[in-house]
């Protein structure tokens, strides 16, 4: 019975861990960051989400497209995005 109870109690962390895993980013070279919207500039066609890794704020620029779909988000938002020429990030889509 304790054997059981140490298998079970060992497969919920790993499940627990591995779903974190999921959530996060997948790196710099993914095209992808997860995270919260912190605030949107539609003046300037940019918007900030908190990343869910690293807890740090990121700025992408987008379309019109995008920054209405921005506008609409609430919780947690994929955005799929590529490097300009400078370096700066450019959300080419976003998923709510």
């Amino acid at each position: 019975m304790m054997k059981n109870f140490l298998i079970s109690s060992a497969l919920a962390v790993f499940l627990g861990l591995a779903a974190n895993g999921v959530m996060a980013c997948g790196g710099e070279e993914s095209g992808k960051h997860i995270g919260s919207v912190l605030k949107v500039n539609a003046d300037n066609s940019t918007f900030t989400i908190r990343d869910a890794e690293t807890n740090s704020p990121i700025t992408f620029s987008a379309s019109k497209d995008i920054m209405k779909e921005v506008g609409q988000a609430s919780g947690r938002v994929v955005i799929n995005y590529e490097e300009d020429d400078e370096g700066a990030l450019v959300a080419v889509g976003i998923a709510l």
